[in-house]
């Protein structure tokens, strides 16, 4: 009997903490200090135990729970926390390499639970602990996805590659704010502030009094290297300097505008290395994986949209279907039927892998505009669902079916077959008719 069979199993969670040589423990992580909560299905051993994150700490807290393992007669131990920010991490590690069973409980789970205590709504570590005790001894947990050191290394490094894709994002918009209030000419010209040449061109001239500071002859041949205009034409600068003469932008006699456009386009240009180093670190790490070249095979997925859901899922092994990679994507179903609410559609969960939902989400969106296949698979799920939303109910079927799809390439160690994914439509489509 061990965690892994029984905790991905919802019918099995309430019947293994009910075992009798079982102390369970709650834990509420925090950055300096944690604070424990043990006992057992009928009893509470130890209501507040306090340890730093430290390796003294640590020492303190297996003690704790050796001699608590005595007093209570029990010869196994549960421990459980909820995943918030990153402090549990490197406890939850420390707690498996040391052989302890650990598992996770969802943050609004505890918030909820929290609610529901006699002595009043107030948040206190102590408190927090005692509701991850209870949520425990209820057995709603979960346990994570498990990674081997090399996917544990990308998911990490794709993880910083995604948030400096939003600093990117958020700089490209303050950039084009700042650029309409200085030269709102301008923005029109520049379709991509990605461009190198564009780079180059907002950290020396970004403001119609920087262009017009030296005059034409010497703002021309500052720009008629090719190696510095890239791929802008001549006629480009001509118009340039022509707009710049009668722009409408705001008056900068302090340059303000002009040392902030200069600072955002570096910003940019800073977010935009180092995110491509941390992918291009991420994709070296998987480049000699079985699974990885798998997934490559798939019609329209690039090498980014590969890793980051290979690192999403994990190891497959703890997978036994499908279903279980809808449900870590958010994509299941939840339906509450009480009065009125009958009346409307069930829908998605979203309790889950936000990380794994977003790049299926855009590799649905490049599978429904260029394959045929998933086309009409597409048009077909948006008839049987018509009225509002019809279109993103459609797209979160085709996101199902990937999600799925790829449990079936892994699982089998087989490339992706058009021919064997319609052969296996055409017989659950045979199976329904003869229903």
């Amino acid at each position: 009997m061990r965690l892994h069979e029984y905790g991905r199993n919802p019918d099995k969670r309430k019947a293994y903490v009910n075992y009798p040589d079982l102390l369970l423990v709650g834990v509420d992580v925090s950055k300096a200090k944690h604070n424990a909560c043990m006992g057992t299905q009928t009893t509470m051993s130890c209501r507040k135990l306090e340890f730093t994150h430290t390796c003294d700490g640590f020492r303190r807290f297996a003690q704790a729970l050796q001699a608590h393992l005595v007093k209570n007669g029990r010869q196994r131990i549960l421990i459980a926390m909820e995943p918030s920010g990153i402090y549990w991490q490197a406890l939850y590690a420390r707690l498996k390499s040391c052989g302890y069973e650990v598992c996770l409980v969802h943050c609004q789970a505890v918030r909820n639970n929290r609610k529901t205590m006699q002595d009043g709504t107030s948040k206190t570590d102590e408190k927090d602990a005692y509701s991850v005790f209870d949520l425990l001894r209820q057995g709603k947990f979960f346990l994570p996805v498990e990674r081997d050191s090399e996917l544990q290394a990308a998911y990490r490094l794709m993880q910083r590659s995604m948030a400096l894709k939003k600093r990117v994002s958020q700089l490209r918009h303050q950039l084009r704010a700042a650029i309409h209030l200085a030269f709102p000419e301008l923005n029109a010209l520049i379709k991509d502030l990605t461009q190198p040449t564009a780079w180059r061109f907002l950290q020396t001239n970004p403001t119609p009094e920087s262009i017009l500071r030296h005059g034409r002859p010497h703002f021309l041949e500052q720009w008629q290297p090719r190696q510095r205009c890239g791929q802008w034409r001549p006629a480009t600068f001509h118009r340039i300097y022509d707009l710049a003469t009668a722009s409408i932008g705001l008056q900068d006699p302090a340059r303000l505008d002009e040392f902030e456009i200069t600072m955002l386009a570096a910003d940019l240009v800073d977010a935009l290395t180092k995110q491509h180093l941390w992918l291009d670190k991420a994709l070296a790490l998987l480049a000699q994986r079985a699974d990885y070249h798998l997934l490559l095979q798939l019609p329209r997925i690039g090498q980014p949209t590969a890793a980051a859901i290979l690192t999403a899922i994990g190891d497959m092994h703890q997978y036994t279907n499908g279903k279980q990679l809808v449900k870590l994507a958010g994509l299941d179903i939840r339906l509450y039927a009480s009065g009125s609410s009958i009346r409307k559609l069930p829908k998605m969960s979203h309790v889950g892998s936000a990380y794994l939902r977003h790049w299926l989400y855009h590799y649905a969106l490049r599978l429904v505009a260029h394959e045929a296949h998933f086309q009409s698979y597409y048009a077909r799920r948006k008839h049987q669902s018509p009225g509002k939303g019809a279109g993103q109910r459609a797209l979160m079927a085709v996101c199902d079916k990937v999600i799925r799809m790829i449990y079936r390439i892994l699982t089998d160690h087989a490339p992706y077959s058009p021919t064997k994914d319609q052969t296996i439509a055409r017989y659950y489509a045979a199976h329904r008719k003869a229903a």
